[in-house]
């Protein structure tokens, strides 16, 4: 499975995390948001108390490896478990994965299928 085929499913399939797997996500999402601030900061500490950061051993183990790695293990999971409920929306122009289940124009080659 390739990156962009992971980070569709982790960003659109979402639903189908499960719980350390949820921590995890929170938490690296936390981390972006505070930008490489100090842990000494009081916005760092707010999402430390509010657990958004998070101090569990399983969840950080999914981590371990990187973002990559872990939105590559989450979404061939999802994928295991939820093959029926997952809907990869390519264009039928040129077969490229459209921006969300939804779309109906290619952001690739700018085709529209609407009903």
């Amino acid at each position: 499975m390739d990156l962009e085929i992971a980070k569709y499913i982790v960003n659109y399939y979402h639903k189908f995390f499960n719980e350390k797997e949820n921590i995890a996500s929170r938490h690296l999402n936390s981390l972006f948001k505070l930008n490489g601030e100090s842990q000494s900061s009081p916005r760092y500490k707010i999402y430390k108390r509010k657990g958004w950061i998070t101090t569990d051993k399983e969840a950080l183990e999914l981590l371990k490896n990187g973002e990559t790695e872990f939105l590559l293990n989450t979404a061939q999971r999802i994928v295991k478990e939820h093959k029926d409920e997952i809907f990869l929306n390519y264009c039928p122009n040129c077969q490229k994965l459209a921006r969300t289940p939804k779309a109906k124009q290619c952001r690739h080659c700018q085709h529209k299928w609407f009903d």
